[in-house]
């Protein structure tokens, strides 16, 4: 009879080990990926997470950060209570941007493990997240723990391997490597990423240092924008069109006031419409509200676009082709 009780409480404990348990990165943990072209930080406990991207084709390397506090944020701005995300060494036209994450952004940037997000809110959380439950196999080599899902995925050849494997060295929690499935160029392949791990544990500040002490005031806010109502019309010779302009979230306090400005270019045709107001004035206590932008056609001409002019407050850093008003 006991060892009947022996047995049954092996079994319970291996059940569940092997198909309750799940495996995970070290909460505190830097590794490599791609032959060491890309190097990342992750500190649940501290929540910090940091991107390194080298490519062959650019010295400079291609940086991204997300901080629950984020250094150097102005103090009262929403970067100074919110979780953070910059970019630096952008290709884009801003040299770096940034997002945060609370009810007015979060929404258009994010170059980390999605299942950090959710919706416009922000948690630095473990690395991996499985799709399937992963069982613990028994037929693990000497030198390696294996997990594997019970699902299947068919790949281009025909073949089904488990849809997810992943690899640690035995009896730690060192992760060697993961194999899945992935749908890319329009078909199902299998895929290995073979982590090399740098350090275990609290990440060295050197990884979070080079963090610009003017990003605030220098490094375009993506968040940023101009919301319209229509965004384009037909609008006839002699007739005039309303548009509903508003700020997608609220200006910063760069300089105190929160004031910003906005005028208006015409293009292709610059004698052909009249604008009205030729300038809004937003603040932080009414971005959110409408104000009417009334565009009459004096001449005829074929389509036109009309460019926003945009001044204070971080706006001057946002490209305005962005924020075009289409006009047949």
């Amino acid at each position: 009879m006991m060892k009947i009780l022996l047995y049954l409480i092996s079994f319970i404990l291996w059940y569940y080990k092997g198909y309750c348990e799940q495996p995970y990165f070290p909460r505190q943990i830097v590794f490599s990926i791609g032959n060491g072209t890309t190097i990342i930080a992750i500190d649940e406990i501290n929540q910090r997470a940091c991107q390194s991207i080298k490519y062959s084709f650019d010295p400079t390397p291609k940086i991204s950060y997300a901080l629950q506090h984020f250094p150097y944020a102005i103090p009262d701005s929403p970067q100074s209570k919110y979780y953070v995300q910059l970019l630096l060494g952008d290709t884009s036209i801003a040299s770096c941007e940034y997002t945060t994450y609370w009810k007015y952004g979060g929404y258009y940037l994010n170059v980390f493990p999605s299942h950090w997000l959710n919706g416009s809110s922000f948690e630095i959380k473990n690395y991996l997240n499985f799709t399937y439950k992963m069982i613990h196999s028994n037929n693990s080599s000497l030198d390696e723990d294996y997990w594997y899902t019970n699902e299947k995925c068919e790949i281009e050849d025909g073949s089904k391997p488990s849809c997810q494997e992943i690899f640690f060295k035995k009896n730690t929690e060192i992760p060697l490597r993961l194999t899945q499935v992935v749908y890319r160029g329009f078909r199902f392949i299998q895929t290995t990423i073979n982590y090399n791990i740098i350090s275990i544990g609290k990440s060295d500040d050197k990884y979070f240092n080079s963090i610009p002490k003017t990003w605030p005031t220098t490094c375009e806010d993506v968040d940023l924008g101009l919301s319209y109502y229509p965004q384009s019309a037909t609008i006839k010779l002699n007739k005039s069109a309303e548009f509903h302009v508003s700020l997608s979230t609220p200006p910063h306090r760069i300089v105190g006031n929160g004031t910003v400005l906005v005028q208006w270019n015409t293009t292709q045709c610059i004698d052909c419409f009249t604008l009205s107001p030729k300038e809004f004035t937003f603040n932080i206590n009414n971005f959110q509200k409408n104000q009417i932008l009334t565009i009459t056609r004096i001449k005829n001409s074929s389509g036109s676009v009309i460019i926003p002019i945009l001044y204070g407050e971080g706006y001057e850093f946002i490209p305005p082709e962005r924020f075009q008003i289409y006009i047949d």
